[in-house]
Formats: C-alpha cells, structure tokens, sequence
C-alpha cells in the first residue's frame, strides 16, 4: 500500500472518528438540552399549580368572607358577588388550559395528577358557585351549601398536593437523568478523544519512522551529494511505495552522477595524458611548463627541458607493424617514466615526440644525471624484440625565458643530436645558439632571395653509362647570400621547409628549370627534386604540368625526384603519394632519390612504382673500399635490372668508381666525373674529366 494511501486511511479514520465525537458531542449537548428542556416545561407546570393555588386560596379566602357576612345578614355588594363569580370564572379557564393535564404533556405520570387535580378544580367551581348563589338568596342556606364547597375544598387541595410531588419527583428524576446520561456522554467522549489522539499519535510516530526520518535521510544524502561525498547509503530501497520509489531515483541518480563524475575524470584525463601511453600529452605539458617557469622565479630553481625522439620508428613499424610501433612507445613511456624522479613531467607530443620537465636547483647537473639515466635504461633494450634508441635535446633556463621559447632552444640541441648520428644527446649551449641565430637571419633573409636575384638554378648532367652522353639534367638550386656567400642547400632547403616557403620558391625554380629546358634538345630530360612539404598545398602537382605545359615544355621530358627517407616518404605520406601518381599519369617519370639510406626502401618500392632509383653517393663512395657499401650498390643494380627500373649512380667522382659500376650493369652516372652542376648544360661530356675529380659537396636542392 502507499503511503498516499496509508497516510489518507490515517487521515479519513482521524476525521471519522473526530466527526463521531463532535456527533457524541452534539448529542450529549441535544440531549442535556432536551432535559433541560423537559426540566423547564416541569418547572412552568409548576409554576402555573403556584397560581392557580394563589387562585384557589384567594377565592376561598374572599368566597368565605363573603358567605359570613351573607351568613350574618351583613349586606354584600353585588360588585363584590361579580367580582367573585368572575374570579371563579378565571380560576377555572386557568384551571381548564394547565397544559401539565393536556394529553401531549410530556411526562405521563404529572399529566394524570394534573387531570384529576383540573377535575377537583371543576367540582371546587361548581361548589363555590352553589355556595355564592345561596349565599346571595339567602343568607341562612350557607350552612347547608357549606359541606358540599369544604369537601370540594379538601378534596382539590389533595389533588393539587399529589400533582405538586408528581411535578417535583419528575423535576428531580429529570435532574437525575440527565446527571447521569452528561455523565455516561462525557465519559464516551472522553474515551474517543483518547482513541482519537492515540491514533493520532501513532500516526506521528509512524510519520516519523516511516516518512520524515527517510526523507530527512534522502535529503542528507543528496547534500552529500552536492557536497561531493556521495558513500552514505540510502534508505527505503526496498520500499514498494513512493518513498521507495523516490529512494530508487536518488540511487538511480547517484549511479548516474558517478558515472557522470567517472566520464567527466576520463575527459579531463584524456584532455590531458596521451590515451595510449597515458603520459601527459601537449596541452598538460605546456601547462605544467609555464608553471615551473613561474615557480622557478620565486624558488630559484632551473628548468631543464628534455625533447627526446625515438630513433627509426618508421623502421620498427614496417617490422613489426602497428602494433609493434604502439608497443615500441608504450615501451619508451615506461623507460622514460622509470628514469625520472616523481615530481617531474614525462609527456608524449605527438608521433613519436617526448618531452621531460625537470625542476631542479643544482642545473646542468641533475639534467646531466637524468640524461645518463635515459641512455643507460636505452641501452639496457639491446636484447630485447624491439631495441629502443633516442635522441636528446636538453635546454636550460635562463633569466625572463617563457615556454616555448625553451623548448625551441630544447629542439635545436634534439636536431643537432640527430644530425650527428642519432641515439646520442645534446645541450643547448652557445654555439647551437649562434647556429639558430644564424637560421633565423637566413630565413628572414631567404623569404626577399628570389626578389633580390640572389637564387639561381644551375644543372648538373645525367649521362648514359656506356657513352658518357649526357641524357638529362638535374636543376639544382644554389644561393649567394651578400653577407655569408655561398648557402649550402643542406641549410637553406630545411628552412625554406620549416618556413613554408619552399611551396613559392619551389615553383620558382620549376618555372626557372622548365623555361631553359624548353631550348634544349628534346631527347634531353630534366629533373628536379620535390619536397613532400610542397604537397601540403592542394594543386602542387597540377601546378607543374601547368608550368611545364607555360613553357611547351613535353611532360614526357621531366623527372621529379623525391627522398626515400622515412622522414619525407613518411611525412605527409598520403599527400606525396597522391601528387606523385598525377604526375606520372601526366607522363612524367617519377624517381627515388638516395636509395637505400631509409629504413624502408623495398616496402616504398612496393607501394609505388617508381621509374628510376638514384643509388646514395655514400654507397658509390664507400663501395671501393667497403663491401658492404659494394654490396648495396650491386643489389641495387639487381634490383632494378629485375623490376626495369632505370639505375643511377650520384657521387661517381672517379674512373675506378666509373668502370665498376659498368661491370655491375649500372645504367646511368651523375657526379663531378662528368660534370659539376653550372647555369650552362653541355651537349657532350669530354672523356678526359676524371682530372677534375675531387670530393664533392652536397648538391642536392
């Protein structure tokens, strides 16, 4: 049942029973009223026997006058006889209308006395009236008459004394009576007022128990609730009523909030830490480093910044796949997270990236510590599936640095480890700071170059292995900066990469190559390298047809040359792979430059069909000397010779490296044996140029 129910039963039995007692009440009220009543019409029965006393004795009195002096012969006044014929004549009208004689009188007992009373006083008229008339006749017959009015005298007066004790016995028991039924009626009704209020009262304590404790109790938990703690258990689960129902709801809520409060902490978490590592991802990293750059200023401490890379992760995931990589930096996490003490921050920024903050007062060396920690916990993965290498970059704070500032300068000392040969670290110190310093001079300056006519593009000749004929060329792209001279493209092609600014100079040089290879011969080809960051702008491919179709230049004619690496094949991979394919449906041929440095040279192979392989001038260097590099460059040879790619050789500075790699079946050669790149091409290359042999600098553009 529900306490709707319940409480309205409650309810509806309060009210019967307090209307049952205010009914009691009312009868005990009707009934003493009825009984004073009763008393009240007694006592004016009574009241009506006093005055037809007074009456009767005032007629005696004044009738008994009248005969003596009648008796005595004593004249009596006729008024005096009317007066008294006249007052017999009221007392017996009085005497006629006592309403204690009517049949309708309430009280049998007092109207029987009252009738026989009412018939004395009828006889008692009679008499005085036979008394008064001899009387008046004559005065000697009032003797005679006398008898008959004493014994109608006597007999009214006994009547008229029965009906008085009648009236009073019936005044007296009608007092008793109703003494006794007030009694017996206040006494019913103080009973149910007593059952009344125990129930009552038992419907407080069952409120209580049953309604207010638990709702006192649900509001406190949901106070909790708001306060946060939400562990007290809530009462009235198992209720089938509306407290049960409402005790469910608020569990049912409670559940809901948590899960809420649950959802909202792995949001939160997930807004912070990296999901597959769970180490702190870019957001909480920045956070927490302006942080300690701001606490630093007030404790003195220093901030060391660590940007780590894992060495050849492109390598591991074609190894071991996906998988293998996500385990590969679930792994690293772990080495990381183990190196570092507990107040420090290990974060991953993306790909392969990580980054520690290290506060600490006794700066470089506790960043020194942490850095040998690091590479003694790599080396430690020699023997395990998959060997873990890094590179570290390590900055220090300096006076008024903010964040990323810091961790620019951390980056720098990372590229600079990586340049040197990976899985070794690096300090940021002057030097780097002058190298960037530099690098910023030189991108400023390098975005006005092609403005200024400082960039030109110059060729340098592919020839056929067996004639040494040149069948191509490729447009490299040189700068002579007015204050630093000659610009290695080693050093402004990177900058120009990071700035952006390799999309427009790119084109640049496009438009520059394609204008004078549209007055060379037509068996002659150009080529030219491509930056995978060019293909972040939709449309760069389209855009060179279009500039080769400007200058009537056959698409058939070009060659484009893009890195194998695993940082340009693997960097906006999809993008390369897209514009590569529309280039070579145009006609173009598409070429592999430095193959075999990557750590994915076959799997690239696989995913596109390249048309030539340029074979990586430290492999044809090497290969006189080194086995190993001799055996790339022939597998190489093989290789091509079994898919019908055409093979080059770069770097082929020498006859000895010329005539190898003509035994090796090598199809074409490019280096300063047959030509140094220059803003003129030359139509035969001269046999006699192995005297200008000498170590070659870096080319490529």
């Amino acid at each position: 049942m529900s306490i709707a129910t319940r409480v309205s039963v409650a309810c509806a039995a309060v009210l019967l029973l307090s209307l049952l007692l205010l009914g009691s009440g009312l009868a005990v009220g009707n009934g003493i009223r009825d009984s004073n009543e009763g008393i009240v019409i007694l006592a004016r029965a009574l009241q009506v026997q006093d005055r037809n006393d007074q009456s009767q004795r005032a007629i005696r009195l004044d009738l008994g006058e009248a005969t003596r002096m009648a008796e005595k012969g004593v004249p009596v006044s006729p008024s005096r006889w009317k007066a008294l014929s006249r007052a017999l004549d009221e007392f017996e009208a009085a005497s006629a209308a006592d309403p204690s004689a009517s049949p309708q009188f309430p009280f049998s007992g007092v109207t029987a006395a009252s009738v026989r009373t009412r018939t004395a006083s009828a006889r008692f008229v009679a008499a005085s009236r036979s008394l008064v008339a001899a009387a008046r006749q004559d005065g000697s017959a009032v003797k005679s008459a006398m008898p008959m009015f004493l014994a109608s005298l006597r007999q009214l007066e006994t009547e008229r004394s029965r009906s008085r004790e009648a009236l009073v016995a019936e005044i007296g028991g009608s007092a008793e009576r109703n003494r006794t039924e007030a009694y017996r009626r206040i006494i019913w009704v103080l009973t149910g007022g007593f059952f009344a209020a125990a129930i009552i009262f038992a419907m407080t304590v069952w409120l209580r128990d049953r309604l207010l404790w638990p709702i006192v109790s649900i509001a406190a938990r949901l106070r909790e609730f708001n306060s946060g703690d939400a562990g007290g258990a809530i009462p009235g689960l198992h209720r089938q009523d509306e407290l049960g129902e409402l005790a469910r709801g608020l569990a049912e809520y409670r559940a809901a909030v948590e899960k809420r409060a649950v959802a909202e902490r792995r949001a939160d978490f997930l807004a912070h830490h990296d999901v597959l590592t769970g180490l702190a991802n870019r957001l909480l990293f920045d956070n927490r480093l302006a942080h300690e750059l701001a606490r630093s200023r007030r404790t003195g401490d220093q901030i060391a910044i660590f940007a780590i890379d894992l060495d050849g992760f492109k390598g591991i995931n074609d190894r071991h796949g996906h998988a293998g990589g996500d385990q590969a930096l679930k792994r690293v996490a772990s080495m990381l997270s183990g190196c570092v003490r507990g107040d420090d921050l290990v974060a991953r920024l993306g790909g392969d990236e990580f980054a520690i903050i290290q506060a600490a007062p006794d700066q470089p060396a506790a960043a020194a510590a942490l850095m040998k920690r690091l590479f003694a916990a790599s080396a430690a993965t020699a023997q395990e599936d998959i060997e873990i290498r890094i590179s570290v970059g390590v900055a220090i704070s300096g006076d008024a640095q903010d964040g990323e500032e810091l961790h620019n300068l951390a980056d720098l000392a990372l590229y600079q480890a990586k340049s040197e040969g990976r899985n070794t670290g690096r300090f940021f110190d002057a030097g780097l700071k002058e190298r960037e310093r530099l690098r910023m001079h030189l991108a400023r300056d390098l975005e006005h170059a092609v403005a200024a006519g400082q960039l030109r593009v110059v060729f340098q000749p592919i020839a056929d292995i067996g004639t040494l004929q040149p069948v191509g060329y490729e447009a490299l792209l040189r700068w002579r900066h007015p204050d630093f001279g000659e610009v290695p493209p080693d050093q402004f092609i990177p900058i120009a990469e990071k700035t952006g600014l390799i999309e427009s100079i790119g084109l640049w040089v496009a438009d520059e190559a394609f204008a004078a290879a549209a007055a060379w011969d037509p068996a002659i080809s150009l080529s030219l390298n491509l930056s995978p960051v060019q293909f972040r702008k939709a449309g760069t491919a389209a855009d060179l047809i279009a500039c080769a179709r400007k200058h009537e230049l056959a698409v058939d004619r070009l060659e484009f040359e893009v890195t194998e690496s695993a940082t340009l094949l693997g960097s906006h991979r999809d993008e390369v792979l897209r514009g590569l394919a529309l280039l070579q449906a145009s006609g173009a041929r598409i070429v592999m430059d430095d193959f075999g440095t990557g750590h994915s040279s076959l799997s690239n192979l696989k995913e596109f069909p390249f048309d030539k392989l340029k074979i990586d001038r430290s492999f044809v260097a090497a290969m006189r000397d080194d086995k190993s590099s001799a055996s790339i460059v022939k597998a190489t040879i093989g290789l091509g010779k079994s898919l019908g790619v055409t093979i080059v050789a770069e770097g082929v500075e020498t006859e000895l490296q010329l005539r190898d790699l003509r035994r090796w079946g090598c199809h074409q050669v490019q280096g300063y044996l047959i030509g140094r790149p220059s803003r003129a091409i030359l139509d035969v290359v001269p046999p006699a140029t192995a005297e200008h042999a000498g170590a070659s600098g870096q080319l490529a553009g």
